[in-house]
């Protein structure tokens, strides 16, 4: 079977409204892609950076997939949440960055989003905390259901990723 391999790490998140970070991500794939080894799901560590700095996390991603064909190419899903001086956390962020489909190394910037609210949400937020959060995560990464969102501009994460193919020219895997 042609093989994909992908190593790389979350470096960290900057823009954010607080600085005080942390990010799940997970991976979804469609059927043609089996795992082999590695995990499909994660959360970094809490970084605590000054004002002017980015977060830092140096989260490991390491996947092994054995694949029938392109179709369902791998997505990563993100989720950038922050922690007030209480200790709540609030969503950063929503992004999705479709893995580089070439091998070789690439940095790769993801931007996010997060969901605006009606005006009582953006009022209840502005004097109790909190914000909107999705009930269904299969949006983040779905085009059909986005257009209805009322959206604003969050953060940037950024990624290494070091992709390596094996045998898709000679298991004829195509798109």
């Amino acid at each position: 079977m042609a093989e994909l391999h992908v190593v790389g790490q979350l470096l960290g998140g900057d823009g954010f409204q607080r600085n005080s970070l942390f990010c799940k991500w997970s991976i979804d794939a469609g059927p043609n892609f089996r795992l082999l080894q590695g995990h499909t799901s994660g959360q970094t560590h809490c970084d605590h950076p000054n004002e002017d700095e980015p977060a830092v996390w140096a989260h490991p991603l390491d996947l092994h997939y054995a694949l029938k064909g392109f179709d369902g190419w791998p997505k990563l899903l993100l989720e950038v949440w922050t922690v007030d001086q209480f200790g709540r956390c609030e969503l950063g962020g929503y992004g999705c960055c479709v893995v580089p489909t070439s091998s070789g190394m690439h940095e790769v910037k993801v931007q996010t989003w997060r969901p605006c609210g009606t005006l009582r949400e953006q009022i209840t937020s502005f004097f109790l905390g909190g914000v909107p959060t999705l009930k269904h995560r299969e949006v983040i990464s779905s085009s059909f259901d986005r257009f209805r969102l009322h959206t604003e501009t969050a953060g940037a994460v950024s990624l290494r990723l070091c992709i390596v193919t094996k045998g898709l020219g000679r298991y004829r895997v195509t798109g």
